[in-house]
């Protein structure tokens, strides 16, 4: 695997609804090749939202259409994997986050980075401070 999918890059991608949607999409489809995969709090999360009325509106999924959901992008020509991480949290990389919101951005950073893979994103942040270890959605 050579890409693992931020949680907001997988969501745009399967969600059409998503602000992002065209260009992740556009993006995965053309890089699924290289081999790719999403974070088991990815699968999570993606699962999670798109049940949410806050971000779905009318549109919410059950558990069951989300998950086929999920399944349905996971499957294909180019199959992606549920990565689950190799290693435990690394108390290093985690003490270089300023605020709560970057706990989860730096975990999927040490995903990709313990799995040989680099993380797809449109977080700017990661994209600065994680360059060895992110490539840019666009």
């Amino acid at each position: 695997m050579r890409i693992l999918l931020d949680n907001d890059v997988f969501l745009a991608a399967i969600y059409a609804g998503h602000e992002a949607h065209k260009t992740a999409r556009r993006w995965l489809d053309a890089h699924k090749a290289k081999g790719w995969g999403i974070a088991g709090e990815t699968f999570l999360a993606a699962t999670r939202l798109l049940m949410n009325p806050a971000v779905m509106g009318s549109q919410v999924l059950t558990a069951t259409e989300a998950l086929d959901a999920i399944q349905t992008e996971l499957a294909g020509k180019h199959p992606g994997k549920v990565i689950l991480a190799p290693k435990a949290p690394d108390a290093h990389l985690l003490s270089k986050a300023t605020g709560h919101r970057q706990i989860m951005d730096i975990w999927l950073v040490q995903i990709a980075r313990d799995t040989g893979a680099r993380l797809a994103t449109r977080d700017i942040a990661i994209l600065k401070h994680w360059p060895a270890h992110s490539v840019e959605v666009r």
